[in-house]
């Protein structure tokens, strides 16, 4: 998926919330092409390697590896 990125869904751009900086607490859908037949419903917190930066936020701090 994507390029090999890991991120929290609250700052992906297929994280269904209208929030442009959604709390880590939030859920929403995950709207990613792949993962969106399965209607999945994701934390802000959570996160995948499917991940691409949310429109009007800066390069996130998480976007450089998953923690350990």
């Amino acid at each position: 998926m994507a390029d090999g990125k890991w991120g929290h869904c609250g700052s992906c751009k297929f994280f269904g919330s209208p929030a442009t900086a959604p709390l880590e607490e939030e859920e929403a859908p995950c709207l990613h092409p792949v993962h969106v037949k399965y209607r999945l419903t994701v934390f802000a917190s959570n996160g995948c390697t499917g991940w691409e930066l949310r429109p009007g936020i800066g390069a996130p701090r998480e976007a450089a590896a998953p923690p350990m």
